[in-house]
């Protein structure tokens, strides 16, 4: 009797074996068997962008610099001055480590066969000097800049006299006269560029009116900080049709302060 009641005990377990792969047992092992082929598949697939990503200095094209060099951006890539070797590049980690410099608004990257690397930078495009702690440039969105040491001719003009802090380089300007001075830049950049390229300093120190100095010994303009646009619109008009631009020099302000008129003083 207990010899036949064992027996049925294992009948029992067997069944019990047998529901288990026949139900949930089979379920869990396709399962695994799924997720081993997952990863698989991942390693295989890591292992061939690693191998399309190799490339040596020659096959890397760069595009739209001006302010930064190419050997800057071959080192962020990973050669070293001397190297030809190929390497590596992780281009998603290049783009990150290039939009972190100071004067880049955007990145692009673009692998290109049989085995080419493209890497276009859209600079930052700056439009004045501007003076807050030391001398730095500053573009059409208020993005401080630092001046960068290389052999470049920067014909912009200052903006000076600003009383609040700038704020951080890297960042947006946080002085509300800094927005002020970038209007007056890029209301005559599109109405009057020959007045622009004249213009050597936009100095806001002034609390009712800002003042415009113009280069080679020219005259003071003074125009105010509520009604500029319209003041410089009367500006061009009066020097298109009465002033001879090469007799500026012997003029020592114009103020385009008062209502209806416009006043011009003479140097002695």
């Amino acid at each position: 009797m207990k010899s036949n009641s064992m027996n049925q005990i294992e009948r029992a377990k067997n069944k019990r074996r047998e529901k288990f792969w026949v139900g949930s047992g089979k379920f869990f092992l396709i399962l695994i068997i799924v997720y081993l082929v997952y990863i698989a598949t991942l390693k295989i697939i890591e292992a061939e962008k690693n191998k399309n990503n190799i490339f040596n200095k020659k096959d890397i094209e760069i595009e739209g610099n001006h302010i930064i060099s190419q050997e800057m951006i071959l080192n962020i890539c990973g050669f070293e001055h001397s190297s030809d070797k190929k390497i590596p590049i992780d281009i998603d980690r290049v783009a990150q480590k290039i939009m972190s410099l100071n004067y880049v608004q955007g990145v692009s990257i673009t692998a290109r066969p049989p085995r080419k690397l493209n890497i276009t930078v859209e600079e930052r495009k700056p439009i004045a000097f501007i003076y807050g702690r030391g001398l730095n440039l500053i573009d059409n969105q208020g993005y401080l800049m630092p001046v960068p040491e290389i052999n470049m001719v920067w014909d912009l003009p200052l903006i000076s006299g600003i009383k609040q802090k700038l704020g951080k380089l890297g960042e947006m300007s946080v002085a509300a006269d800094t927005y002020l001075a970038l209007e007056i830049v890029t209301y005559l950049e599109l109405e009057n560029p020959l007045l622009l390229a004249l213009i050597s300093e936009i100095n806001l120190n002034k609390s009712n009116y800002i003042e415009l100095f113009l280069t080679k010994g020219g005259a003071t303009i003074r125009i105010s900080r509520n009604s500029f646009y319209k003041e410089l619109y009367i500006l061009k008009n009066y020097l298109a049709n009465y002033i001879d631009w090469a007799q500026l020099h012997m003029i020592e302000y114009i103020d385009l302060r008062f209502k209806d008129q416009l006043v011009v003083k003479s140097k002695v």
